[in-house]
């Protein structure tokens, strides 16, 4: 029976891990860590900050897990440029405190590291883990950051560590914090007559790479399972789209035809144009392979969004 230790249990991601997990490993024991005050999953629950290490110190002691999957964060770019200090410090602290811990208490675990494309800057596509990295914003560097030094502790103190360059995932329950659910949110609410013809945007020229959630999260349970020790691998669909793209197709599944109107609150500063993974690693040596169409999943996330409204 495997031990699971999952950080950032109760966000977006964490939710459909656990879920997963139910599905393919039932027998498998479960642990979550939020900052969070309490958890609605039938899983071991610990409210904490991963910023102190105290506490961290004391759950890996209690729970000696196998696998530790570390999805705790402060994700975005936008934020990160509004509080950079506050970005590093939580990303570099939260993995630190983890990776110490492990490494104090000689626990045997491993380690999946989540990091982010946004650690590659402006490049040719589709982006390739062997790319020189050049990150762009406070929050890119601060994942590049995580990744050198989840490397440095394999390398000094021979921990198992394996890590991701996550691209954009989207899927039903996603916060509208995020841009694909806001536009969702904005265009049902048009459909039904709660709000103006009016959608608000950003830079809706822009290409991003937009995995399902629920084949994110069979990337990271592969990873975690088959890769070797140190070895960084892109999460990502292979397939670009405009955000303005994905407009047009939800606009035309509520049949409406929304007024578009730029926010430049919404215009992010030195916005990377195009972003295009390749997913030939994950594939070839771990056998993933995406089950989810971007048609699907924005389906899906339409049906959501009605019925919480």
């Amino acid at each position: 029976m495997s031990k699971y230790l999952i950080t950032g249990a109760m966000g977006f991601v964490g939710r459909y891990f656990i879920e997963y997990l139910n599905q393919h490993e039932p027998n498998a024991n479960v642990c979550g860590v939020d900052i969070a005050p309490s958890c609605d999953m039938d899983i071991e629950y610990s409210s904490l900050n991963l910023m102190d290490s105290v506490s961290v110190d004391k759950l890996i002691k209690k729970s000696h897990p196998d696998y530790i999957v570390h999805l705790a964060a402060m994700s975005s770019v936008a934020q990160s440029w509004n509080e950079p200090v506050g970005c590093f410090i939580n990303n570099m602290s939260a993995f630190l405190n983890l990776a110490d811990a492990v490494r104090n208490n000689n626990v045997n675990a491993r380690i999946l590291s989540v990091g982010s494309s946004e650690e590659y800057g402006i490049y040719d596509m589709p982006m390739q883990e062997s790319f020189t990295l050049h990150p762009k914003s406070p929050y890119s560097v601060a994942r590049l950051s995580q990744e050198y030094m989840s490397k440095l502790y394999v390398d000094r103190f021979g921990l198992d560590i394996v890590m991701t360059r996550s691209f954009n995932h989207i899927g039903p329950r996603q916060s509208t914090r995020f841009v694909i659910p806001s536009f969702i949110e904005q265009l049902v609410n048009i459909a039904s007559g709660k709000i103006e013809n009016k959608m608000m945007v950003g830079n809706i020229d822009v290409i991003r790479d937009f995995t399902d959630v629920r084949d994110v999260v069979d990337a990271y349970w592969r990873i975690i399972k088959k890769a070797k020790n140190r070895e960084v691998y892109n999460v990502c669909s292979g397939r670009g789209v405009k955000l303005r793209d994905i407009i047009d197709m939800t606009a035309n599944r509520l049949n409406i035809k929304p007024n578009i109107c730029v926010d430049p609150a919404r215009v992010r500063a030195n916005d990377v144009p195009r972003v295009i993974g390749d997913n030939t690693k994950l594939k070839t040596e771990l056998g993933w392979q995406p089950k989810y169409k971007l048609e699907e999943t924005i389906a899906d996330m339409v049906n959501y969004m009605q019925k919480s409204k």
